[in-house]
């Protein structure tokens, strides 16, 4: 076919918003259940995740009905919200947060919070070592007291809940079976039974700074005389750990960071002294940071363990302890989300959800001693897959020496093609977090604007994670700097290379990245507009009782100490320099957001149309929707707004 010569973002398309709204998000939470693999899958016409399994025959379909969403609101992001076992599965439902038992119709296990007085959620359950309770970590937040900061109000501990059901209407039918630090993960019970291991820390760190791996010994049903066996802040030096299971039970593995880089490690608990060795040292991060509880990246088998090796592309690998040989155990797919699972009543099988450049996200299964991959839900054929982009890495040396790793979404349409004398217009997609990292996948997303012929370019600027524990402390203090002067120069970099016109570069991103948006379009004079989602405006008064618990302190690390350090909050804040604002932008705000609250965006705009009238092109708040908006109708006025935003300023 000949291609027709068009202008850059004029080009006709198939892909519509309602097409990008309808698309599934990513599934969630695999697990090897004996013969089966079990799965979360999101629903964007419900607003509802749902609980999935493929059958040993290849036969997929609901585990419950559509009336028992799963899911759980655990440090506000969520955490693993069932627990599956070839004899019983255990799940939180979304619409209470309590937990019940999968027999026929569910059971709850847990006690209805009292109405007005408390707020209570679990995750990241396993089965006790009497096989007769669950144990799982709960967070409760009172709700009565004058105290607006939620820190104070909420506690978090790891309690055993009957699997008789006694508790769901007797409270003191739960026990509490280990309390420690303010915040919880990663409870694993050793294979006899005897240890208990967990990962905590406290405010005002964040875990990806600083966590303890605590050990303790069970007796009568409750852990005793708990240690830190790894982790913590000896001597000035952090060390986090993002993740801990039993090898037996007298050693666990572990990632942590002391050199700098999430490494796996042996902890030796047999003899006086506990012994802890970097067993697979090397300059790449095996970690996460965890956002969410109960959130994997490995898992120990019988035939070794099996890793995410994150190094631009990332691998899947087995990694053999007697020899210390790896092997790569799914070559074809290039990411892998944290949500490594090691099979319950099987012993060599994993689960995982798996991506590349053009396959989208995806549960696999994966029989590690034969190296055997199944995956559990075909794909779909999309009819516009010619029209959808294929992402290219690539990166970009700014001040200091650093590499900043980009993600390049190149315009694709096979009917049409730009003119050659003209470079096209770019949008730099800058991720949430700030402490995540973007992926080279087939994004459908993206493709609604390539496809109409603008280039794409998403940003792992200082702060991201996969690049070791210097690469994220870019950001410590410099949040509103770095991330806009790394956006900056990978726009600058696609320019000098001819593949973006500087003249019409757009920002674009939500929550941290909607920061990093609105802090570029202040401090920044080379993006002509922006699309903000339930962004951070005002760093001043985002901390405490201004957001979640989790996040209530990370101010202290991203820009420093809101009464010591004034003068930087000043200098970085979007609000404070919304008079500087003057190239257009778009709003896009859910009312029931408590991380990103509606005051931090509504205020922004009103300071910038004070100054400014009309230079907020859209300001849509949507009732129902919280941070990450998950209904179809919603991302739809979105993304045609965004369209809208980017014909008028950016087109031909």
């Amino acid at each position: 076919m000949t291609k027709v010569d068009k202008p850059y973002g004029a080009w006709p398309s198939p892909i519509t918003a309602e097409d990008v709204a309808a698309i599934p998000g990513a599934p969630q939470w695999p697990s090897a259940v004996g013969d089966q693999t079990w799965w979360c899958a999101p629903d964007p016409a419900t607003a509802t995740v749902g609980l999935m399994r493929r059958d040993a025959d290849g036969g997929v379909g609901p585990v419950l009905g559509p009336e028992w969403p799963v899911g759980n609101k655990a440090i506000g992001y969520g955490g693993r919200p069932y627990l599956a076992t070839p004899e019983l599965a255990v799940f939180s439902r979304s619409r209470d947060q309590r937990l019940y038992l999968v027999a026929g119709e569910p059971v709850p296990l847990t006690p209805a919070d009292p109405e007005g007085l408390t707020r209570t959620n679990y995750s990241d359950m396993i089965l006790g070592p009497t096989g007769t309770e669950v144990w799982a970590i709960r967070e409760a937040t009172r709700l009565t007291e004058e105290l607006t900061d939620p820190a104070p109000r909420t506690t978090r501990d790891i309690v055993a809940i009957p699997l008789s059901g006694a508790a769901a209407d007797d409270p003191g039918a739960l026990r509490v079976v280990a309390r420690s630090h303010h915040f919880l993960s990663t409870i694993r019970l050793s294979p006899d039974g005897t240890r208990l291991a967990w990962l905590g820390w406290d405010h005002p760190v964040m875990p990806w700074e600083t966590t303890d791996l605590m050990v303790a010994s069970i007796l009568d049903g409750v852990a005793v005389a708990p240690v830190r066996v790894l982790g913590g802040d000896v001597g000035g030096d952090e060390v986090a750990v993002a993740q801990a299971e039993w090898a037996d039970a007298d050693t666990l593995y572990a990632l942590a960071d002391p050199d700098g880089w999430w490494n796996l490690f042996r902890i030796d608990l047999a003899g006086e002294e506990t012994a802890a060795t970097n067993v697979f040292p090397a300059e790449t991060e095996f970690g996460h940071p965890i956002w969410r509880v109960g959130s994997t990246s490995f898992a120990v088998t019988d035939a070794g363990v099996v890793l995410r090796r994150i190094a631009g592309d990332e691998a899947l690998i087995l990694w053999d302890p007697e020899t210390g040989q790896t092997t790569d155990l799914a070559p074809e797919w290039t990411e892998f989300a944290t949500s490594v699972s090691g099979g319950t009543g099987v012993a060599s099988s994993i689960a995982v959800v798996a991506a590349n450049a053009t396959e989208p996200s995806t549960p696999l299964r994966i029989d590690v001693a034969r190296r055997h991959t199944v995956r559990c839900v075909e794909r779909t054929e999309y009819p516009h897959e010619a029209w959808v982009s294929v992402p290219e890495r690539r990166q970009v040396q700014v001040e200091g020496g650093w590499q900043v790793p980009y993600i390049y979404h190149p315009p694709t349409n096979p009917e049409y093609r730009g003119p050659s004398d003209t470079p096209p217009p770019l949008l730099i997609d800058v991720h949430g977090g700030p402490t995540s990292s973007t992926v080279a996948t087939r994004h459908l997303n993206f493709s609604l604007f390539t496809s109409r012929g603008y280039a794409v370019a998403s940003v792992d600027y200082g702060g991201s994670t996969g690049y070791g524990r210097a690469y994220r402390d870019r950001l410590r203090h410099t949040w509103g700097i770095t991330d806009v002067e790394d956006s900056v120069a990978v726009a600058r970099a696609l320019a000098a290379a001819g593949l973006a016109d500087p003249r019409r570069t757009g920002i674009r991103g939500g929550s941290a990245g909607g920061w990093a948006t609105l802090a570029a379009l202040a401090h920044s004079d080379y993006f002509a507009c922006g699309t903000v989602y339930f962004p951070i405006s005002d760093p001043a008064t985002w901390f405490d009782e201004q957001t979640h618990d989790f996040e209530s302190r990370y101010i202290h690390y991203l820009i420093g100490d809101p009464d010591k350090d004034a003068e930087r909050f000043a200098r970085v804040s979007p609000l404070a320099h919304a008079a500087e604002i003057t190239a257009p932008f778009i709003m896009l705000q859910g009312d029931d957001d408590v991380i990103c609250r509606p005051d931090q965006a509504d205020r922004l705009v009103k300071a910038v149309e004070a100054v400014n009238p009309g230079l907020c092109r859209a300001y849509h708040r949507f009732p129902g929707e919280g941070h990450g908006f998950r209904k179809d109708e919603t991302m739809t006025v979105c993304l045609r707004a965004e369209l809208d935003l980017y014909a008028s300023v950016l087109g031909a």
